[in-house]
């Protein structure tokens, strides 16, 4: 699986594709411009970073712990972020006037989160939450799809756009019957029919309004469509569907994945990256946008606890980009003490596997 998420003709073990990561590991020590460049060409999107994407602004973090001030300050502004992205879902489905300058204030905060801490920003935002809560969900989703859009050279202009489209995608679930569903999972057929009508009724709310930047509208209604038609509302194939969209599809699916349903355990991280990565190989997300998936939390996704092969148990911390399989870990020693671990930098030591959280449970982790 790890395979798929390479360029065409290049695999994990080959020598060109050896090169090329010791060349970037290289060039990111000394500078961002060249290695991110090639990066973007690799993913095959229709952005290439360019002297105006929000990326330049983005400092890649050392390996270090996070700060615990910052961290909970990112906390507390989610809090009152996912209080807003209600009052949007209200003016939308209500008669009062859209408040661009709170829709604003979304985009605005997750400029600078990202600048301070990209990997911060991004914990905070696919931290499991109970399916239903669609505001919630919408923030979260907005948030990684952001992160995704940095990673691919956006610029602020579109990120912006996605992060609108992503925050207000789930305005007609509301409209619908959703007793029986668990999120975006419906129970019978006839519930399956009711669900597919929400990205049109959602649509028909934002154009109620001329506030919301068309690009947007389109996104909040094709981000359930799959590049190979089998999708919703319209069953549209990949050139048909809106490039923002599908990343919007692929962040929408990793949080759904990993949010909790009420009668059953959330799928581990892990897990969730590997049904997406298997979901690309089939055609049914689009590859770069899994590509940036992986840029931003890892294969092993940030927050996730690993075994190393050398028996040690350790937190996912950072992403190092496209080395997906060697982020930069805290080793968890038995004293309480922990050590921080840029694997990239560590050849002797690399991740075997990702903990279950019954495993965790057990371990009282």
């Amino acid at each position: 699986l790890f395979n798929l998420t390479l360029a065409p003709g290049e695999s994990q073990s080959s020598t060109s594709s050896l090169r090329l990561r010791s060349l970037q590991a290289r060039n990111r020590a000394g500078g961002v411009s060249s290695d991110q460049q090639a990066e973007t060409e690799r993913t095959s999107a229709p952005w290439q970073i360019q002297p105006q994407s929000f990326l330049h602004e983005v400092t890649q973090p050392a390996a270090t712990a996070y700060s615990p001030v910052l961290q909970m300050e990112y906390r507390k502004e989610f809090a009152v972020l996912t209080k807003v992205t209600d009052d949007i879902y209200r003016q939308i489905l209500g008669d009062s006037r859209i408040s661009m300058a709170q829709i604003k204030n979304v985009t605005d905060s997750s400029f600078s989160q990202m600048v301070k801490d990209m990997d911060l920003f991004v914990l905070e935002g696919i931290t499991p939450v109970t399916l239903g809560n669609f505001c919630r969900h919408g923030l979260q989703m907005s948030s990684l799809a952001m992160a995704m859009g940095t990673q691919l050279g956006l610029q602020k202009e579109h990120l912006a756009q996605l992060c609108i489209g992503c925050l207000v995608h789930d305005a007609g679930m509301v409209k619908i019957n959703t007793s029986g569903m668990r999120g975006h999972q419906p129970v019978t057929p006839l519930e399956s029919l009711e669900l597919k009508k929400h990205p049109a009724i959602t649509y028909d709310l934002l154009n109620e309004s001329n506030e919301f930047p068309m690009v947007s509208r389109i996104i909040a209604y094709q981000i359930h469509e799959r590049c190979d038609g089998s999708g919703y509302p319209r069953g549209k194939r990949a050139n048909q569907i809106h490039p923002l969209a599908k990343i919007a599809a692929v962040a929408d699916e990793f949080i759904s994945l990993v949010s909790l349903a009420a009668d059953q355990i959330e799928t581990h991280p892990y897990q969730a990256v590997e049904q997406l990565i298997y979901g690309a190989s089939q055609g049914t997300f689009d590859s770069g946008a899994v590509r940036a998936l992986l840029q931003s939390i890892s294969l092993y996704p940030v927050g996730s606890v690993v075994e190393l092969n050398q028996g040690q148990l350790a937190t996912v911390l950072r992403t190092n980009r496209t080395k997906y399989d060697a982020p930069v870990v805290s080793v968890l020693h038995p004293d309480g003490n922990s050590e921080i671990f840029n694997l990239q930098e560590h050849e002797d030591l690399r991740v075997i596997r990702a903990i279950p959280h019954a495993e965790l449970e057990m371990l009282n982790l």
